[in-house]
């Protein structure tokens, strides 16, 4: 199975869920096109995989840390970049950024919504994401 198969973005992208427009204070906007949001997100994600590499993350924190193997910190060219797109995604959009292109994981609804409750709360997670792509769409295109 190939990494397009289970990459969450790429889904939502085969959904529609990238060629979504939202308001920006004025008007509803689109800035850029589906295809445009899912290459920015594969290159943050390729990123982000660039700056993990030599990160020290753990999970049991109450587990006592030993220090008797060096630190290597990214500083790679793409985990520089990393940063920097990272520092550019606004505080709204961060988490379901961050939640769907990161970590590759459904935003999950509370049980007991309404049905409407289940449509508003998609379509804000949808408005969210694009916003969030947008950002690294503009960021991406000085770039490249």
């Amino acid at each position: 199975m190939s990494r397009d198969d289970v990459f969450l973005l790429k889904t939502y992208f085969k959904q529609g869920w990238l060629s979504r427009r939202y308001f920006n204070g004025k008007t509803f906007c689109q800035p850029y096109c589906a295809e445009d949001r899912l290459k920015a997100g594969e290159r943050f994600y390729e990123d982000y995989l660039s700056w993990q590499v030599g990160q020290r993350l753990i999970s049991d924190y109450e587990r006592q840390r030993v220090d008797g193997s060096s630190l290597f910190l990214g500083f790679s060219p793409e985990a520089e970049r990393f940063r920097r797109a990272l520092r550019l995604i606004s505080k709204t959009s961060l988490p379901v950024v961050y939640k769907i292109v990161l970590e590759e994981k459904a935003i999950g609804l509370p049980q007991g919504v309404s049905a409407r409750e289940r449509l508003y709360l998609n379509d804000e997670v949808k408005g969210l994401l694009c916003r969030g792509l947008d950002e690294l769409c503009r960021f991406y295109g000085k770039i490249l």
